[in-house]
């Protein structure tokens, strides 16, 4: 040890200050390294890459929403079964519908027909290099939707390949971007990657071809647009016919739902308005048929006083009868009264409720001249009032 010992190595300053060492010390350094040579992977490069393992985020979850592809795989031109792809439509909406018009048939790029190319065991399968698909074609990537795990779809982000990821494959981000994953024939995605492979290009030993793909659902049982709306032919045109039909009934039944919710809605918004006005005048003709019955009342005491008095006045002799006919006309007089007064308040609340009516008429029709009947229906019942 030269001049000063131990005073500025890292652990000995650690120890005499009572703390932990926040960096590596030397003793770690040489295990490290011990073990690198030993096994070829050095214990903090793992570490690292674990850490950024736990950052990349997962994939998003199934979703039958989403559209479908499917692909017919044959291997030395013997059939091997149909991969379904689920395509991650609302994350990457470029580079799936790049991806889906290459599987949809009459393409001018389609991947019906093609080969793969390149078989790398345990990473990925190259196929669909095609020049047309790569013209002015630049797609973005999404750095969410990554290369995680196998069972993946990614495309070229000069739109000119396929792949087809056997495994975990984080270094085809950089050149691709994940567009799907396999929703059926997982299966066969382990047969490929048994395959031999040929050097110097790792091409596969046996022709690996798309001999079929396009639009399907979940099941993978369509083959097609048409297939997929309810099959070909004359029963498939009727069936088409028949889903669009339900369809505009159920889109014209929640039509007309909405529009009667609206105008319901309107309505009663309306109705409170003009049933207060309405209570309001009813109240008020109340009240002055109540003033009526009561001037009438005191006009009939008023007259039989008069006529009492006019009794006495006369005598006993022949005169009752004239008091009495006094008596019965003040009478008669008071009845009308009473009587006329319920009529009127009817007929002023039927006016009324033509009123209300009539507004509500033009909230619902637009005001289509219904100012005009408005004007004839308070005209006429004014002069069936003055009547």
């Amino acid at each position: 040890m030269g001049k000063g010992g131990t005073r500025f190595v890292g652990d000995s300053v650690s120890v005499r200050a009572g703390k932990k060492s926040s960096g590596t010390s030397a003793r770690e350094i040489r295990k490290n390294i011990d073990k690198f040579l030993e096994t070829g992977m050095h214990p903090e490069l793992e570490r690292m890459r674990q850490e950024h393992t736990l950052q990349i985020p997962a994939l998003p979850d199934l979703d039958i929403n989403r559209p479908f592809v499917f692909m017919d795989i044959s291997v030395a031109n013997k059939p091997l079964g149909r991969l379904v792809f689920e395509l991650f439509e609302d994350h990457v909406p470029q580079a799936v519908t790049h991806f889906r018009n290459r599987c949809m048939p009459g393409s001018s790029a389609g991947l019906a027909g093609t080969s793969f190319h390149k078989l790398l065991p345990r990473f990925a399968l190259y196929g669909g290099r095609s020049p047309r698909a790569s013209d002015g074609v630049r797609l973005p990537s999404n750095h969410h939707i990554r290369a995680v795990e196998g069972g993946l779809v990614a495309v070229g982000l000069d739109g000119e390949d396929v792949v087809l990821i056997l495994d975990r494959a984080l270094a085809l981000d950089s050149t691709h971007q994940v567009v799907g994953r396999v929703h059926q024939g997982r299966e066969l995605l382990d047969k490929i990657g048994d395959l031999r492979t040929l050097a110097p290009d790792d091409a596969p030993a046996q022709r690996i071809t798309i001999t079929r793909c396009g639009p399907t659902d979940r099941h993978g049982n369509h083959e097609s647009l048409e297939d997929a709306a309810g099959g070909s032919g004359a029963a498939g045109a009727a069936a088409r016919a028949a889903n669009a039909a339900a369809r505009l009934a159920e889109a014209s039944a929640e039509a007309r739902s909405s529009v009667l919710d609206a105008l319901s809605e309107g309505l009663k918004r309306k109705r409170k308005p003009a049933a207060s006005a309405a209570a309001a005048s009813d109240s008020d003709d109340s009240d002055s048929d109540e003033d009526e019955e009561e001037e009438g009342g005191k006009a009939a005491k008023q007259k039989k006083r008069e006529g009492t008095a006019e009794v006495e006045a006369a005598g006993p002799s022949g005169s009752a009868p004239a008091g009495a006919a006094a008596g019965g006309a003040g009478g008669g007089a008071a009845a009308a009264a009473a009587a006329g007064g319920p009529k009127d308040a009817a007929a002023k609340a039927a006016a009324a409720a033509r009123n209300v009516k009539a507004r509500m008429l033009d909230s619902m029709l637009g005001d289509l001249g219904g100012s005009d009947e408005d004007d004839s229906d308070s005209s006429s019942s004014g002069g069936s009032e003055q009547g």
